[in-house]
This record gives C-alpha cells, structure tokens and sequence, in this order.
C-alpha cells in the first residue's frame, strides 16, 4: 500500500477549511459553561501543572477538512485543559517525515484569580485567544515541512524530549494521526493482535512513567475507509507501544471527541 503525498493540495484543502471555520464561527469555539469546567477541574493533576505537547499528522492521507476540523477540536480541549488545571506548557506541531516538525503553537498559560471560580471564568476567553493562534499558524506550518513518509512511531522520541524538558510538570501528550507508518517499521497491512504486539516489541521506546500518551484519529483518512481488521491492528500496535512506554495513562482510538 502506497501513500503519496501532496503538500500543495494539502494547503490548499486546510486553507479552504480554516475559511469555512472563520465564515460560520466554529461552534467548539462557544465558552464552556463553569459546571462542565468544573468537572474537568475535578480530574486535574494534583499539586502539578500540564506539559501538553500535541503533534499533528498533515500528511497527504490526512489531507481533508473534516479531519482537519477534529484535530482542532481536540487540540482546543487540550488547551482548555490546561487553562483549567491553573496553567502549564502547551504545544503544537505540525509532523512529517522521520518526525520532523514545524511549530504551530506554543506558550506558557497563566490564569490569574483568587478562587477556582475567578480563574474558571476567564478560561474561555484564554482558548479562544489560542485557538486564534492555532488555526493562523496551520497551513503556514504545513509549508515548512518536508514531503515524503510518515514516522509516528518516531514522536514517542519527541514526547520523551518534552517530558525532560519540562520534568516538573505532568505530560499529557497526543499524536493526532491516522496512524499509517511508512519510516522505520511499516504498517501497510492488517495485524492480528498477536502479530501487532510482536512487531511493537521490536521498537525501541522511551520511559514515560508518569505521562498520558493518546493516538487519536487511527484509521481516519482521506477517500475509502481502510479495512476494520487493518484498523483494529493498529490500534493493537500503538497500544501495546504506548505500554511499552510505562505511560500511566494510554488511550488509543479513532475518534477523539
């Protein structure tokens, strides 16, 4: 299974979608009300703030304004988690070959106020400011990466890298991607779990105690829908690679929302 890939078509499909997002006026951009924030708030580290790291695959598979859409959902609950947790780190790259990135955000989040309640309420206008500077700097970041394959398994490197660089905060990190791995070890078939579970075994994976890791949006890509079996195996393989990590928390799917 060959995929190519397209960087002018891309940026041309992502510009058209941003478009249609600043016409309407995105829906995922309406300020959550304080209870749902509350919830959230209730889940929050302990005592730590939030190193969220989030990288975007923009390859030509996941070249389609819905998908486009999705990862912007979930990158805007990321942010808004942070934000709610009282602060942290967050960051987002666009990622392509051999795990090359090309920033689209990044910031340190401060939420003043002297009650859960005071902070809580400045949220929405904390994501909304972010998320004015996510959807900006998209296409631009998709013209600065290089064309060719895919290396997901090779973010895993830049999670650890995160991780040390910010060791006094919790990492939460994502990889938005449909999961198709062409660099390095090669998913182009479907794998029963066994065979995932072997293959994940033969990679060599950082230590990530303590961090969530996600893979959102396997099997999610442009034109025909891969196979369910094809689907299933990947899940089985990043799954067991997210283990391998000794993550505390790892969650891996299709959709994210």
């Amino acid at each position: 299974m060959t995929f190519s890939v397209s960087r002018r078509t891309l940026t041309f499909g992502i510009t058209l979608a941003l478009g249609a997002i600043a016409v309407t006026g995105c829906s995922a951009h309406a300020p959550g009300d304080i209870g749902r924030l509350q919830q959230i708030l209730e889940t929050c580290p302990d005592g730590q703030q939030i190193n969220s790291y989030n990288a975007v695959d923009v390859s030509g598979t996941s070249d389609d304004p819905l998908i486009m859409r999705e990862h912007l959902a979930y990158i805007e609950t990321k942010i808004e988690r942070v934000a709610v947790c009282g602060g942290g780190h967050v960051t987002v790259v666009a990622f392509g070959p051999n795990s090359v990135t090309a920033p689209i955000y990044e910031t340190d989040i401060a939420v003043p106020g002297s009650t859960d309640l005071a902070k809580l309420r400045r949220v929405p206008g904390i994501v909304n400011d972010a998320m004015t500077e996510v959807e900006k700097n998209y296409t631009p970041a998709i013209a600065l990466l290089p064309e060719g394959g895919t290396d997901v398994i090779g973010l895993f490197r830049l999670f650890d890298e995160s991780k040390t660089l910010r060791a006094d905060m919790v990492l939460e990190a994502a990889a938005l991607t449909d999961g198709l791995n062409n660099q390095g070890v090669v998913l182009d078939h479907p794998l029963s779990a066994d065979e995932a579970t072997a293959l994940a075994d033969q990679v060599v994976v950082p230590n990530l105690a303590g961090a969530s890791v996600a893979v959102v949006g396997i099997g999610r890509v442009v034109g025909d829908a891969l196979p369910s079996d094809f689907i299933e195996g990947m899940k089985f393989f990043y799954t067991r690679l997210c283990q391998n990590t000794q993550a505390a928390q790892c969650l891996v799917v299709t959709d994210g929302r």
